[in-house]
């Protein structure tokens, strides 16, 4: 059963549908698709029913969605978005919560364990710096009480919810896009096709094994298309959980994918099912009679990878190799970055030399969307080499002679280990599994999510890591600045910070005071300021310590475990050997990252107020919210008094502040003989009107009507004005309207409920 719900600005679902839907056909699935009206909270409930009720004991089952996600503002409650969702009312609630679809999915592997349920959506919606990449959540969180009605019918009418297993379902394969505090994404790919992330990598992916060797297991599959989707966006992580190793829509169990079947002609080496391995040129592979691991019989060097098959050249040439021969990779090389060169013979000779680099177009098996290289150089009037990225330039032109060639060819080295590294991702079968909690935030203890916080140069961070585990962990945290630098940032423990269970580390507290005055950010002072960019922490946890200090090295000499060959492959760019570790060598490892924004300039005063109804999105989404924007009007339909209990005056006034990146405006209404149940309309309902150049910001308060208008202030100045002028004020909702974020709004709090609409008005000004 494939699901599209294809609303509120998405363009890609009903491409993932079909895309999916072919893909599967070639595993002979029959397939179900709901879409457009058939993909409304009640048909896809009863396309649902449906399919549990047909089920068989033998039946292998995947259940899609595609659209956006949502999530409550004061609970960890999930849901997904049908397509008449935007019908919602408080008695009402059109979306689909996880309650219920672990209630269905519990129904359906009762009928059959044999489920795989991909999820291509998100809960966090942080929004995309690129603008035709876009987020696939809902952009604000809905509140609790919206929800709480909804949710207490499901409980009454499911009793069996309290049984169901916190860890989840154990029967079904199960892939989300991301992890929970992450977004997940769409764009066009290589074909110029627009579709979500994973399920592009997915339909990639599942076309790779069949073609291929489709007696794989999940957990390969689920590394090959993490590594597609980071690849292009190495903010979304898709997840898996459930029974990984099973092989592919089967109940069967395998090993991990160790040896690919290979036939040859002419000296040539055909290699299908490479790809699922990350296979890329350059990677060498051993050959032996069927799955015997001796003797060696030939090498192979892969020189070509299209979507399903590696080829590469045989050594020694001549040698015959029997039916059923296998290829065993034993060498892979670094992956490399693609950079969009100018026409200058001298850069690209440089490039085409460098080992983490490559001349975008050039590579085959290429992965879509990374074809025509996020990094670019371009020759500037003066004749100058300027290195660039989707954010703007990286730096200073450098001299187009020989050694400003030198230093381009390592500025975009530095920048192709940083990537890499922010693709760096533990592998679904060799994952530490120890639980730890990692929690990030500002100095002085207010928390930030991992994902989509905007912090500025100066403000002082920490993070802290605590073994919830029974096993020893050790814990190393790097760096990948604005700039690209990487950055060891626990030099005093190269091989991670010893935490037996229960214990904790805390980045940013001084160890002899215990204090906690954390780190300050900074902004290098060769990067130009006139954008903000993405900063990542990598916590990165191991079951035995591993040196990290190859990344800062020109390399380590020695470096023994699988995970450090990695590492040390990241710093100097050659092939890495993947001969099995000893058994007291064998590294198992966790990832995970705190992505965050970086302002070059400092920090603005922080707001003290604290609103009741505080729908404000994420700070990723207003930074990056800025343009273009459009005239528009917010029109207050009215102010309905439920019981008012703070004041118990017949006399109130409604202020308003709007704040554009310009300006500041206010305005006043004054209501008189005020009585609980009624409706107030305002003499002037337009609040604001004119092109806000950007986000606009609202900030509204009730009061007694004592004192005068209040000029256009900062919202802290306006609340204490208020205070001290009118007395009892209560500070009622706060929000800010993004560019093309239109539609009626309304805020419900505890004594008042204010609605409004924002209009786009073409042409508008005041």
């Amino acid at each position: 059963m494939l699901i599209g719900a294809q609303t509120a600005g998405l363009r890609g679902v009903d491409n993932d549908i079909t895309a999916l839907s072919k893909a599967l056909e070639h595993w002979d699935f029959s397939t179900t698709r709901c879409q457009a009206e058939n993909a409304s909270r009640a048909g896809i409930l009863d396309a649902y029913e449906r399919l549990i009720a047909q089920a068989g004991p033998d039946d292998a089952i995947v259940v899609h969605y595609s659209g956006h996600g949502g999530r409550t503002n004061t609970s960890r409650i999930q849901f997904i978005v049908p397509t008449d969702y935007a019908a919602s009312s408080p008695g009402d609630f059109r979306g689909i919560t996880a309650a219920e679809l672990s209630l269905l999915l519990a129904e359906l592997t009762a009928k059959t364990p044999n489920v795989t349920v991909v999820l291509d959506c998100c809960h966090s919606a942080h929004l995309s710096r690129d603008p035709d990449q876009a987020v696939r959540a809902i952009g604000r969180a809905v509140p609790h009480h919206v929800l709480a009605a909804h949710l207490d019918t499901v409980r009454r009418r499911n009793p069996r919810l309290n049984s169901l297993s916190p860890q989840g379902n154990p029967h079904a394969v199960r892939i989300v896009a991301c992890a929970p505090e992450q977004s997940a994404y769409e764009r066009r790919n290589g074909a110029g096709i627009r579709m979500g992330l994973l399920t592009d990598a997915l339909t990639t992916a599942l076309s790779e094994a069949r073609q291929g060797s489709p007696a794989i297991p999940w957990a390969s599959v689920i590394d090959r298309l993490r590594h597609r989707v980071l690849t292009v966006e190495p903010r979304q992580r898709p997840e898996a959980e459930g029974p990984a190793q099973r092989l592919l829509f089967d109940l069967r169990e395998a090993d991990p994918v160790a040896s690919l079947p290979v036939t040859v002609a002419g000296g040539i080496a055909r290699l299908p099912g490479a790809p699922l391995l990350n296979v890329g040129p350059g990677d060498e592979f051993t050959v032996t009679p069927a799955e015997a691991p001796e003797p060696v019989l030939a090498t192979v060097t892969v020189s070509r990878v299209d979507a399903t098959t590696a080829w590469g050249v045989v050594a020694p040439a001549g040698v015959v190799v029997p039916v059923g021969a296998r290829a065993h990779l034993t060498r892979t090389a670094a992956p490399t970055l693609p950079v969009t060169l100018p026409p200058v013979p001298a850069l690209a000779a440089a490039v085409d030399a460098a080992p983490l680099l490559h001349a975008a177009g050039e590579v085959s098996g290429e992965v879509s969307g990374e074809v025509s290289g996020e990094v670019f150089v371009e020759v500037d009037r003066a004749g100058g080499l300027v290195i660039s990225d989707r954010f703007g330039p990286l730096r200073a032109p450098r001299p187009p002679d020989a050694d400003g060639v030198a230093l381009v060819v390592r500025d975009l080295t530095r920048l192709a280990r940083a990537s890499a590294l922010r693709r760096l991702a533990d592998r679904q079968l060799a994952a530490l599994t120890t639980p730890l909690t990692v929690e990030f935030g500002l100095a002085g203890g207010r928390g930030l999510p991992s994902t989509g916080a905007v912090l500025h140069a100066g403000q002082p961070i920490q993070l802290r890591v605590r073994n919830d585990g029974t096993d020893t962990v050790y814990v190393s945290l790097l760096d990948i600045g604005v700039a690209a630098a990487i950055t060891l940032l626990t030099p005093a423990s190269p091989g991670g910070e010893r935490l037996g269970p229960g214990e904790e580390f805390v980045f940013g507290r001084n160890e002899l005071t215990g204090e906690v005055p954390g780190v300050a950010l900074t902004w290098p002072a060769e990067l130009p300021t006139a954008t903000p960019r993405p900063e990542t922490v990598l916590v990165l946890a191991t079951s035995a310590p591993v040196d990290t200090r190859v990344l800062e090295q020109q390399g380590v000499r020695g470096v023994g475990s699988p995970l450090e060959q990695v590492l040390a492959q990241l710093r100097t760019g050659e092939p890495r050997d993947l001969a099995p570790a000893p058994a007291d060598r064998s590294v198992r490892f966790a990832v995970h990252t705190i992505d965050f924004d970086l302002v070059p300039s400092p920090a603005p005063p922080q707001e003290t107020v604290v609103f009741e109804v505080d729908d404000r999105p994420p700070p990723a989404s207003v930074l990056w919210g800025r343009s273009p924007s459009t005239p528009l009007a917010v029109r207050v339909d009215a102010l309905v008094v439920h019981h008012d209990r703070v004041h118990a005056g017949t006399e109130l006034r409604l202020d308003i502040v709007a704040i554009t990146p310009d300006e500041t405006r206010s305005h006043t209404e004054w209501f008189t003989a005020v009585a609980d149940g009624q409706r107030l309309v305002l003499k002037n309902p337009v609040v604001y009107q004119g092109d806000p150049q950007g986000p606009l910001d609202l900030a509204v308060w009730v009061s007694p009507a004592k004192g005068g208008d209040v000029p256009p202030a900062t919202v802290d100045s306006t609340h204490e004005r208020l205070c001290a002028e009118a007395g009892e004020t209560v500070p009622l909702h706060r929000t800010t309207i993004l560019p093309q974020e239109g539609g009626q709004v309304t805020a419900r709090a505890r004594d008042f409920t204010l609605s409004y609409r924002v209009t786009f008005e073409e042409g508008t000004d005041s």
